[in-house]
């Protein structure tokens, strides 16, 4: 039993750790978006994709250790294992640490949403500016005059 308490914590330390990797690479995404450095954002969406992956097994292997314990999976199992364990301090900090971070993470993952978001919305307005057919702009000739509506090209007679 000793083992698998220690194989615990460890996964515990692991997942926090791995929480704060996940919340850096936000932070860079997040700079990223910032400057409009765009190319960096699909290596970084694959790291992402790669943490995530290991997380959610380091999860699946906390649910199955709170299971051995007769507790429930999740968060609800792990605070009722906190209450029942209060002198696991190694423990106990590696969770409220992955709390903490994900916390973290959470919001800065719907900060960059909002940001992807915002940046999809601008360039959709650009494109549609490019692509407009319904009221094209109104240019002008040498004379100041405005085009005739077949004539939409731009005079450089000036």
């Amino acid at each position: 039993m000793l083992a698998v308490m220690r194989e615990f914590m460890q996964a515990l330390a692991k997942e926090a750790d791995l929480v704060g990797e996940f919340v850096a690479l936000l932070e860079k995404e997040q700079a990223a978006l910032t400057e409009g450095n765009t190319d960096q954002l699909p290596a970084l969406a694959a790291l992402k994709e790669q943490l995530a992956t290991t997380l959610n097994e380091l999860s699946r292997q906390r649910d199955e250790f709170l299971s051995l314990g007769g507790f429930l999976p999740g968060r609800p199992g792990m605070d009722a294992w906190a209450s029942a364990n209060p002198a696991q301090n190694e423990a106990l900090a590696s969770w409220n640490q992955t709390l903490s971070l994900a916390s973290r993470a959470k919001e800065l993952n719907r900060r960059n949403g909002q940001m992807i978001q915002l940046r999809m919305n601008h360039n959709a307005q650009a494109l549609e500016i490019l692509l407009r057919k319904e009221s094209p702009l109104d240019l002008y000739g040498p004379d100041g005059r405005s085009s005739t509506p077949g004539d939409r090209r731009i005079n450089d007679a000036v």
